[in-house]
């Protein structure tokens, strides 16, 4: 029981490390300040390009900054009380961190929440941002059949079959955090990319989670916080469902291509007290 525990923990840590909740760019943070979010009780990890050579804040009482390498662990920082230390439940302050010769600025906001947050920093957007572990899932619709050829006939002007537009790329990945108690809410983190070349809508009100049949009720944090992404545009974020029992969800989330206005849907089966990183 201790070795599957163990076990356990470290599946999770590991899986926790790879979602990135935002990238940012060194050439953006240079100029204006990036936001990061931190919980009580939780960690937020700041992954660097390069080896963090300082981090400062003017409210160091607010946030506790710990690290090394180009890795940073912010957590909400203790205040005295008449029975004690206790984590500091809101609040906003600065962040500077200096990394490869450059000064990045950052605002901190301190609220409660109930996940960890990973965010991920970048030289450059030539980069790239890592929006999923996995390889791409695509989502197609399926290509319409080529014409039939027919032989010209005189005086009749023959003309090429147009190719069928190209069919919405989704990448959509989802890693499951079950809780370790039977409160029964599950979070699953998303991210999505849109890879086509067409903007594409996920609204939230065509977003389901379904148990046994029976919708479950949630709710969703994203970042960016819109429903259309452009072509080349990533989101994140977390989906809190409440009332899940042991076994298995079912995510259903319909998106629209804008421009032809086609439909499709995202659907995914999550086990609800495990955790797995999908992405078929």
């Amino acid at each position: 029981m201790k070795y599957t525990l163990v076990a356990a923990m470290a599946l999770f840590l590991s899986a926790q490390a790879q979602v990135v909740l935002k990238t940012y760019y060194a050439e953006d943070l240079v100029r204006t300040p990036g936001l990061i979010e931190v919980s009580p009780g939780f960690t937020t990890v700041l992954d660097f390009w390069d080896q963090v050579d300082a981090a400062f804040s003017a409210k160091r009482e607010l946030l506790r900054i710990e690290g090394g390498g180009p890795r940073l662990l912010l957590s909400a920082g203790m205040v005295g009380t008449a029975t004690g230390a206790v984590p500091v439940k809101s609040g906003m302050t600065d962040l500077v961190v200096e990394v490869g010769g450059r000064t990045l600025l950052f605002t901190v906001r301190i609220s409660p929440g109930e996940y960890p947050r990973r965010y991920q920093i970048l030289l450059k957007r030539s980069q790239g941002g890592t929006y999923a572990p996995s390889p791409a899932p695509t989502a197609t619709a399926p290509a319409s059949p080529p014409a039939p050829s027919t032989p010209a006939t005189r005086g009749t002007s023959t003309t090429s079959p147009q190719p069928a537009p190209a069919a919405p790329s989704i990448r959509f990945t989802t890693t499951v955090e079950a809780p370790a108690d039977a409160s029964g809410k599950v979070s699953i983190f998303f991210n999505l990319e849109n890879r086509g070349s067409n903007p594409v809508s996920f609204a939230l009100n065509d977003l389901q989670i379904v148990q046994e049949g029976r919708p479950l009720p949630f709710e969703v944090r994203r970042d960016p916080l819109k429903a259309v992404l452009r072509p080349g545009e990533g989101q994140s974020g977390v989906i809190v469902v409440s009332g899940a029992k042991p076994g298995e969800l079912l995510l259903r989330w319909r998106g629209v291509e804008l421009g032809p206005g086609r439909t499709f849907v995202l659907e995914r089966s999550l086990l609800g007290k495990t955790l797995e990183i999908q992405s078929p």
